[in-house]
């Protein structure tokens, strides 16, 4: 099925059903199936029907940004969301680099385009009248692309990743029965839709199980809590970053969502201690996933056993080896059909028999579960020995008195060891956090430098801590 048949299909079934709440505003399945029909036959009168085209989508969350991105997709072309929080320069870059037929946007962000590129403003795209229905472009849904998202920023040449309407919606059933999703579901959405995680996880799985899709614009920790606890709300994902936000806001506070089936992390490793000092405040212990842009979901922990630190079993339908560098390779439905129109990059991606390598290294448990040890470019040396940052963070954050912590090195031409960085927040001092690794951790694992922060600087798009910045800061120091 393509992604908007399920829309048809709610709006058929469930038509009076609530399909969003934004703001003020909410539409049932029937009106914004038909909203999306308006916007569709618009797009189809503007574009081939003999082959695909992109249409760039340029806005924050909203009821406009669902609308128009299932008006694309139901007239068979592609959405090219950007990211509402990028400068002219990177927006320019991208339309640039991807050539879209014309990008939707609205006049908060009519200064970041020229002369060069078509731009309709979704006030006058909702406002026009409707046109005789044209046909749409149809191939299998195995091979139509859907969207096409970013592998991370975009300065520099981002590489494009293009996502089939099966890519996308494999998914939800990948997840729905560790998860017991169900249509009586409801869904509280603030990751940004422009990203892999909020629209395929959020707007396809409501789409999929006609969940009722609670949307706001951004994240905000008051917002959030409150919405939490009205009782509404069974199912809330965000990122680790998010939830750190949220134990922050509760301080010495607690709060009563317990009417929330689950509060599931992904995107990023989720310290132990976040989940921890949620679990006293809110009540719930976090269920943390593993997936990525190009693989689709991959692991999952379930309601009955959510293990800190771990981010669960295989799905059912992927497959992993583990090579010798202890670097994850991977196939499954979800995977992406290869970067958009640059082969040699997607050919180095993929093992001899195609296998997609996931530049993470992990291991499997006696229980079957699945644990990250970090990237493959973060492996780090010391006295003969391999480490792994994501074993050390969570061997420092294990003291109190740690709220954040990442760990990088610093390799020296010739040398045998590394040097070991310890970036941390937190009221702790460099003696304590010597004593501390002296007595809990192998020699091996111990800092040759410590660098005290007030928060882990993080990337925009998944909130990882932001690796090249980190480095950057020791580089400075040592000048």
């Amino acid at each position: 099925m393509y992604i908007t048949d399920y829309l048809e299909r709610n709006a058929q079934v469930t038509p009076d059903k609530a399909a969003v709440i934004f703001e003020e505003t909410s539409y049932t399945w029937a009106q914004m199936y038909e909203r999306v029909i308006q916007v569709a036959n618009y797009i189809a009168s503007r574009l081939s029907s003999e082959h695909q085209e992109i249409v760039g989508l340029l806005l924050p969350n909203s009821s406009d940004f669902l609308i128009i991105y299932l008006g694309i997709i139901h007239a068979g072309h592609i959405v090219m969301p950007l990211d509402p929080n990028f400068k002219q320069m990177e927006v320019q870059n991208v339309l640039g680099q991807m050539s879209p037929s014309f990008t939707i946007s609205s006049a908060h962000y009519q200064e970041s385009f020229d002369d060069r590129y078509e731009l309709i403003l979704v006030d006058d795209l909702l406002g026009m009248d409707s046109v005789k229905p044209p046909a749409y472009y149809r191939t299998n849904e195995t091979e139509q692309i859907a969207t096409m998202l970013f592998t991370s920023g975009t300065t520099g040449n981002p590489k494009a990743v293009p996502y089939t309407h099966t890519n996308h919606m494999w998914n939800i059933p990948a997840v729905s029965g560790m998860w017991h999703w169900t249509p009586d579901d409801t869904i509280l959405l603030s990751l940004p839709l422009s990203h892999w995680h909020g629209l395929v996880m959020g707007v396809d799985g409501a789409l999929y199980y006609g969940n009722t899709l609670y949307l706001h614009e951004r994240f905000d920790p008051g917002a959030t809590v409150k919405a939490l606890q009205t009782g509404d709300i069974t199912l809330f994902m965000h990122v680790p970053i998010a939830y750190s936000k949220l134990v922050e806001y509760a301080a010495d506070k607690t709060f009563d969502i317990s009417k929330v089936r689950l509060c599931i992390s992904g995107s990023s490793y989720l310290p132990p201690k976040i989940w921890q000092d949620f679990k006293v405040q809110y009540g719930q212990e976090i269920l943390e996933r593993y997936g990525a842009n190009e693989m689709g979901l991959i692991a999952s922990n379930t309601p009955e056993k959510r293990r800190s630190g771990v981010v669960g079993k295989l799905l059912e339908g992927v497959k992993v080896v583990f090579l010798p560098s202890g670097e994850i390779a991977m196939s499954s439905p979800g995977l992406f059909p290869g970067y958009w129109k640059n082969d040699s990059a997607s050919k180095q991606q993929r093992t001899a028999d195609g296998m997609w390598l996931s530049g993470d290294i992990g291991e499997l448990d006696e229980d079957g579960y699945l644990h990250l040890k970090g990237r493959v470019q973060e492996k780090m040396k010391k006295f003969g020995y391999t480490v792994y940052p994501r074993d050390v963070e969570w061997a420092l954050m294990q003291h109190p008195l740690v709220s954040e912590a990442a760990v990088i090195s610093i390799q020296t031409p010739g040398s045998l060891s590394d040097e070991f960085v310890y970036f941390v927040v937190g009221d702790i001092t460099d003696e304590v956090i010597n004593d501390f690794a002296k007595k809990q951790m192998p020699s091996f694992w111990r800092p040759d430098k410590i660098v005290h922060l007030s928060e882990i600087p993080r990337t925009g798009r998944t909130s990882k801590p932001a690796i090249k910045e980190l480095r950057q800061m020791v580089e400075t120091t040592e000048k």
